[in-house]
């Protein structure tokens, strides 16, 4: 008799909860959750990948070692082995992990614990995808709570908050129709899906989302926050000093307020002051700040993990020579970080490991590799947006020798005889050294003539498409990826509607299909971040004040044809 088990997906940080349809140990359908308090029953397509990547026929299922098919016990021996020799030869320090954040809590701590325990390693690091880590350690995790989306009386939008997380803007339109003289309030560099239902959308400069915060907190006389010439900050955002101050005074006068925000790839100095500011507006309000992340578990790695080490500082030490060895639970980090993680310098490792639910890249280089359990595989607890902690069981069990990668980190702790005892981990956190005043000052200057580009977000891929690029729904819907060009750029350059179109910058170009829109302001081209070769033309560069990446396109370009 089929049962209906309980899950979470981690395709986002929202974590919708569903119901997964079991018959005999194979999952056979995804069913909805009206039980689940963050969603109640709504799922967006992503949500549905979560049948398929149990059945996915490419799954990571059995351990590699140099590409071929070994026992799990074999392939943990050999590890273990090599971070033995690493320790000897170089000491623990030799030694580097970075995970991913669709790992479970239970998950982290093992990390931590293995870590210092089993290796005597501190370099250790979370992949994070896009802003996520600068716009946590600007403003938290937010204090809002999934209740708070119900009758707002304003609410403030800062990114595409709906395609990124749609199950978040059936709430809030829902909300939206029982108490029509609610106000919405978005801010983006193009009019996305979020800025339909706006009732006052404000066209930023990419990466000039913290202007309008930091205009409306000056209009509004916030204390213990920086202070923005309004009218050139205003000006900045495409708008007058006594617009801003009409938007402070309405939110001031509502009872209810809630701030939202997300990032693209972009600044990172943008992102640490966009969730600063949002979440002083949201207290400056009286009001509730909910920020939503593209890591399914970024809040649960922030808080487990922490920041001492950053992916940028591993990358150096890679590329370096001080990490000798390195393992990788979860992330693509060549997909991820393209650039920056450089397969040359993976190659030149004395050692690498990679677990993964597919084998992608990063894994297909590694000595060993490792078949890591979906989520829906493994019993563990997640830290959610909006304050929601999820504990889940495993659904189904692993394919063939799949694990989660706290029973990996068991076994290689025996192997190296120093046992796990368990435990919960807390990260430290380094303060970041950035200057809010300066950083306004720039993105208020911010500005110049030609071609630029911004990451274009898609409803049917998670970010990165290391995961949903392999999904069928997305294939078929979507069989090829596609730039989002303004009416104005595309007529200047030649390019039309359904046709090529070349895209360039100074690490390459690609050919992708043009969708011309009157949604994308002059100058302003989204390209879509979710497919290698349009992700390759980003620049990944670290920031030694926010010790993480800022993404631009340097040199970015179009033409008609390809």
């Amino acid at each position: 008799m089929p049962e209906t088990k309980k899950a979470s997906c981690l395709f986002c940080s929202f974590q919708c909860g569903f119901g997964l349809e079991v018959d005999r140990g194979v999952p056979v359908r995804i069913d909805l959750d009206p039980e689940a308090r963050q969603n109640r029953g709504a799922l967006c397509v992503r949500g549905h990948y979560n049948l398929e990547l149990l059945q996915h026929p490419k799954r990571f299922v059995a351990a590699t070692v140099n590409r071929r098919r070994v026992p799990l016990g074999s392939a943990l021996t050999k590890i273990a082995g090599a971070i033995a020799d690493a320790k000897a030869g170089h000491g623990g320090g030799s030694v580097g992990i970075v995970v991913g954040t669709e790992l479970s809590n239970e998950d982290y701590d093992a990390v931590v614990e293995f870590a210092s325990k089993a290796v005597g390693t501190k370099n250790v690091a979370v992949a994070y995808d896009g802003s996520d880590l600068p716009l946590l350690a600007g403003g938290g995790a937010g204090d809002a709570s999934p209740e708070d989306m119900d009758g707002a009386e304003a609410v403030v939008i800062v990114g595409d908050v709906f395609w990124g997380h749609p199950c978040v803007a059936k709430r809030i339109i829902a909300s939206r129709h029982l108490a029509l003289t609610n106000r919405i309030y978005t801010g983006n560099p193009s009019r996305t899906t979020t800025d339909w239902s706006a009732d006052r959308h404000v066209a930023v400069r990419p990466g000039g989302e913290p202007l309008v915060l930091a205009a409306l907190l000056t209009a509004m006389n916030a204390q213990g926050v920086p202070r923005v010439d309004l009218a050139k900050a205003a000006a900045a955002c495409g708008m007058g000093a006594g617009e801003v101050e009409a938007i402070a005074n309405d939110l001031k006068g509502k009872k209810k307020v809630l701030v939202l925000a997300s990032t693209r790839l972009g600044d990172s100095t943008s992102a640490y002051l966009t969730g600063m500011l949002a979440a002083k507006l949201a207290h400056a309000c009286g009001g509730k700040y909910a920020p939503l992340f593209r890591g399914g578990n970024a809040i649960g790695a922030h808080a487990r993990v922490g920041s001492a080490r950053t992916v940028p500082e591993v990358v150096k030490d890679v590329e370096g020579g001080k990490i000798k060895a390195l393992l990788v639970f979860g992330p693509d980090v060549l997909q991820l970080y393209p650039g920056a993680f450089h397969a040359d310098a993976l190659d030149g490792l004395s050692f690498l490991a990679a677990s993964a639910v597919f084998e992608n890249d990063t894994a297909k280089r590694a000595d060993v590799g490792l078949p890591q359990a979906a989520w829906t595989e493994a019993d563990g607890s997640y830290s959610a947006s909006f304050g929601i902690a999820t504990t889940v069981q495993a659904a189904v069990a692993p394919q063939g020798d799949a694990a989660p990668v706290r029973r990996l980190l068991a076994a290689l702790a025996e192997e190296l005889g120093a046992p796990l005892a368990g435990g919960e981990a807390r990260g430290e956190h380094p303060a970041w050294n950035v200057d809010a005043a300066a950083a306004l000052a720039r993105l208020a200057s911010a500005g110049g003539d030609g071609v630029s580009f911004i990451e274009g977000i898609s409803p049917i891929h998670r970010w990165d498409g290391a995961i949903t690029g392999r999904m069928a729904f997305a294939q078929s819907l979507k069989p090829y990826c596609e730039i989002w060009i303004g009416e104005k750029t595309a007529a200047r350059l030649g390019v039309h509607e359904g046709e090529s179109a070349t895209v360039a910058t100074d690490r390459g170009e690609t050919t992708i299909i043009a969708t011309v829109t009157d949604r994308m302001p002059d100058g302003l081209v989204a390209i879509p971040s979710y497919v290698p070769d349009a992700r390759s033309l980003m620049v990944w560069t670290p920031n030694a004040a926010t010790r993480w990446f800022d993404v631009a396109a340097s040199g970015a370009s179009v033409r008609a044809g390809s």
